[in-house]
């Protein structure tokens, strides 16, 4: 079954997740994935299709897809690591992704396991069933997943990694701001109906604490850029 969390929006809300089991992989499925555009320019404002995220213990790159009519695909995204900590790939340890959102004054969180399926970056070949967690032990840098939102509408925002060890614990965590937002922060701090977008995603923001006041479009375009793959 299916459930959703609905927690009040606060500054530690979506920073813990309750542990889970075990679950069963299922058939791969076939996807055709083409690569995104690096950035949009909405107006003056700088839509972001790539990002890099960088934790404490964990990096990765996250990318938004094309589905072959050339539009963003807003069930898929893709990721790739570029940095595990030790602790994170002991034996046993298992990756999950979930996704988040935030509406009004509250923060929602899907906690059902995303789909995953990975792939090989040099040729795009799935080599790995669908399942809904990786063994963190096998995770490379040659290799990338594709992970289902099933958000059609495009509503969810965020996109949690979660580490847990071989009894259900959680080992570590990461929240990452799912592509299709806006590049620069200050235009990111306001919603499309310019009420204050809430405090909780504008510090998951890749620039949150970089000085971009004399940033060109070009410069956030090169930033970005820089992060796809």
């Amino acid at each position: 079954m299916k459930l959703t969390t609905t927690l009040i929006l606060t500054a530690t809300a979506l920073l813990t997740l309750s542990s889970c089991g075990s679950s069963k992989s299922s058939q791969a499925t076939t996807t055709t994935v083409v690569q995104s555009s690096t950035v949009a320019n909405a107006g003056t404002k700088v839509v972001t299709s790539c990002q890099k995220a960088v934790g404490t213990d964990m990096s990765a790159n996250i990318s938004a897809v094309k589905n072959s009519s050339g539009t963003i695909n807003n069930n898929l995204v893709k990721i790739k690591f570029n940095r595990l900590a030790s602790t994170l790939i002991a034996a046993g340890n298992t990756i999950r992704f979930f996704k988040w959102k935030v509406s009004g004054n509250q923060a929602y969180m899907d906690q059902t396991p995303l789909n995953i399926s990975r792939y090989v970056l040099s040729t795009g070949t799935v080599d790995q069933a669908t399942a809904t967690s990786i063994t963190a032990s096998t995770v490379t840098t040659s290799q990338g997943y594709h992970i289902e939102l099933n958000d059609d509408a495009g509503v969810y925002q965020v996109l949690k990694a979660v580490v847990y060890s071989s009894a259900g614990a959680i080992v570590s965590q990461q929240n990452i701001l799912i592509p299709q937002f806006l590049g620069n922060p200050a235009d990111y701090a306001y919603n499309s109906d310019g009420s204050a977008r809430a405090q909780i995603l504008r510090d998951l923001h890749p620039l949150a604490t970089t000085d971009v006041t004399d940033w060109t479009a070009t410069q956030y375009s090169n930033y970005y850029s820089a992060t796809c793959f």
